[in-house]
């Protein structure tokens, strides 16, 4: 089974990878997040540097992006709806409705250190603890 790996995890680290899980794919929406921590005035140099080559080093051992395309936006679509009818709103989770849509378009589930993210997606993709 493919997994789609939020930005999180991106971030903090895997700890395992579940027994179910074959390949690990990440979303061209996680680069985009990653790219824009770049380009923040506020933090040192040094800090900055250190997130390029970390994602210079995901970029190498993710390879290129799942990207959101037109089936991805199609899922988008019913991610939102669901996000509504669960009483939430999108606002503020656009990047991870994103990845939600992308991992469903793709036939993957999301693997998430933050699940309730997620929450009110499980018709539409599955969602694993990282």
């Amino acid at each position: 089974m493919r997994a789609v790996v939020d930005t999180n995890v991106l971030i903090t680290g895997l700890r395992a990878v579940p027994p179910e899980i074959t390949e690990i794919a990440v979303s061209s929406i996680s680069y985009a997040e990653l790219e824009q921590g770049l380009v923040n005035p506020d933090v040192a140099p040094t800090v900055l540097a250190e997130r390029r080559l970390h994602l210079l080093e995901i970029r190498r051992t993710f390879g290129r992006g799942l990207p959101f395309d037109d089936t991805a936006a199609d899922y988008f679509g019913r991610v939102v709806e669901a996000v509504h009818a669960a009483g939430r709103s999108p606002r503020g989770r656009i990047a991870d409705l994103m990845i939600a849509a992308t991992a469903r378009a793709h036939d993957a589930v999301v693997i998430t250190h933050n699940t309730a993210d997620f929450a009110g997606l499980e018709r539409i993709v599955r969602v694993l603890p990282a």
